[in-house]
């Protein structure tokens, strides 16, 4: 792992876990330029070798619980961070997505989009729309 520069700013991505390992990628190369990054981490029940076999396996009960644990963490890691980078490629945003956004919003962190805001509402609470090429330029100059 790529030691971080303790004085950067913390970076948190979200976004749907369709776009995981794109996010990886990107998380990569900021944390390479020096800057902190916290991307979600898929629970097993998500990316496990079979996710089928385990919603066979478990009841609902714990399927909703394990689900509802990696949420609370990943609003903690919000709360750790300066900057929240909504990794809406393709202006997909989720559910579970805007409410990070509405956590965020309420914790006054700034929030970055990679693409356009469709809602109407919601693009009101996004400072800037960068690419993540553009992000990281942005990052260098802040």
């Amino acid at each position: 792992m790529v030691p971080q520069k303790s004085s950067s700013s913390t970076i948190c991505f979200c976004g749907s876990f369709k776009f995981y390992h794109q996010m990886e990628n990107v998380a990569a190369k900021l944390r390479s330029a020096g800057f902190k990054v916290i991307v979600p981490q898929p629970s097993h029940i998500r990316h496990g070798a079979n996710p089928q076999m385990l919603k066979d396996k478990y009841d609902m009960s714990t399927l909703t619980k394990w689900e509802g644990q990696g949420a609370f963490s990943h609003l903690e890691n919000i709360r750790r961070s300066d900057i929240v980078y909504i990794f809406n490629k393709n202006s997909y945003l989720g559910p579970a997505v805007t409410v990070e956004i509405g956590f965020a919003l309420a914790l006054k962190k700034k929030l970055f989009s990679y693409a356009k805001i469709a809602d109407i509402t919601v693009t009101n609470f996004i400072e800037k729309v960068l690419s993540p090429s553009q992000l990281l330029k942005y990052l260098k100059t802040i």
